[in-house]
């Protein structure tokens, strides 16, 4: 069986490696000249675990994971309100848990299936036609491909979906914030914030800075746009939106801003979840965020997407002359999981970003509880089931 893959992300390359294993043909294109670098520091941990380490990867994430020590939340001018131990944090997971970038967590799925899958950069799909036969699709670059099975693996703007299920407003909801994330060399005025995790959070506006690896230090914004009337997400768009929304914040914060307009891995988007009732159609399946986008403030993003990638994969294995069964299987599997943890998600979206002062203060009574025994027993995170 030929299986067509859109997106070489995380989900898109997960399936890949996991679908070669079972004995597939597979292809990925994606659009992008390459692997992305741009991104945001990620707390792997739930599904994503559990299938990284079916995979045998859990070594491997262990050398890209950062050792935080501590997260430091502070006030505008740059004082420390209280700080956390972060092993305290990490044992509401049962040490289950790693931090790294989106783009360390690309580049060791990719170099563990680039000497067995093909990965076409640079190209897109144009247009597709399907039957009960197969699939015929036109990619950018001109050229056409059968293939027995398409996956939409390219994201919560995906364009598989767009041509199979119909227009992103009908399936992509915003939920009323904005986030902008990049990096850039470090200097000295960064230095108090080695293996620390520095936050700002004030009503409707929070900032984060940490160091990673090469010395430099990583960023990430998130913001309130409640009118959504922001259609464009380039750079010079993003940058009015940081000053707009932080230019009269204290701290290092002038410095990043300054620091914005010079940098190259910047990432603009609006935060959103994919909301759909089904995820296949014919022989077309969505897997990761084209389906299921949880959003940035959810932290279970990249972890979903593995698992959704190796569910999907475990499915089509099971039946392998039966891409219709499998579907359905994998529809039944992960659909209402899914959906559930996106109700949960918009419920801790308003205590992790509190739009007033006094839901703030509730924020900030929760977390400094939670590093107490006695209430991190009460505290679990909801993840889902994935096939053995």
């Amino acid at each position: 069986m030929k299986i067509l893959i859109v997106g070489a992300g995380i989900a898109g390359l997960t399936l890949a490696d996991q679908l070669d294993r079972e004995g597939y043909s597979v292809q990925i294109i994606e659009k992008a000249p390459g692997l992305r670098t741009e991104g945001y520091m990620m707390d792997f941990f739930g599904a994503g675990y559990d299938v990284a380490e079916k995979m045998g990867l859990l070594k491997e994430l262990e050398k890209i994971h950062y050792p935080i020590e501590a997260l430091k939340v502070k006030r505008a001018d740059g004082t420390t309100k209280y700080s956390l131990n972060y092993q305290s944090l990490r044992q509401l997971l049962n040490d289950r848990h790693f931090n790294f970038m989106r783009g360390d967590l690309e580049r060791v799925l990719y170099e563990r299936i680039k000497d067995r899958v093909p990965v076409t950069y640079s190209t897109t799909i144009e247009s597709l036609q399907q039957d009960e036969e197969g699939i015929l699709v036109e990619l950018s670059n001109e050229t056409k491909l059968n293939c027995d099975l398409l996956v939409g693996a390219d994201g919560i703007h995906s364009k598989v979906r767009k041509l199979v299920f119909g227009e992103e407003e009908n399936y992509v909801h915003s939920m009323g914030y904005q986030t902008v994330a990049f990096t850039f060399d470090k200097t000295s005025k960064y230095n108090k914030t080695d293996h620390t995790f520095d936050t700002i959070t004030e009503p409707g506006r929070q900032v984060s800075i940490y160091p990673i690896m090469g010395n430099r230090i990583a960023t990430f914004f998130l913001f309130s746009n409640k009118d959504g009337s922001l259609k464009h997400h380039s750079h010079e768009e993003g940058i009015k939106e940081l000053k707009k929304h932080f230019g009269d914040m204290g701290w290092v914060v002038p410095d990043i801003l300054q620091e914005s307009e010079k940098v190259t891995d910047f990432y603009f988007d609006d935060v959103a979840q994919t909301e759909m009732t089904t995820w296949t159609k014919g022989r077309v399946a969505l897997v990761g965020d084209a389906c299921g986008c949880v959003s940035l403030v959810a932290g279970q993003g990249s972890s979903l997407a593995m698992a959704g990638a190796y569910s999907l994969a475990r499915c089509l294995g099971e039946s392998k002359s039966n891409i219709k069964g499998a579907l359905a299987e994998y529809n039944a599997l992960m659909v209402p999981q899914v959906t559930k943890i996106q109700k949960s998600a918009r419920k801790f979206a308003s205590f992790f970003f509190p739009e007033s002062k006094w839901k703030l203060m509730i924020r900030d009574i929760t977390m400094r509880a939670s590093v107490m025994p006695i209430i991190r027993n009460f505290m679990k995170f909801k993840s889902i089931r994935v096939p053995k």
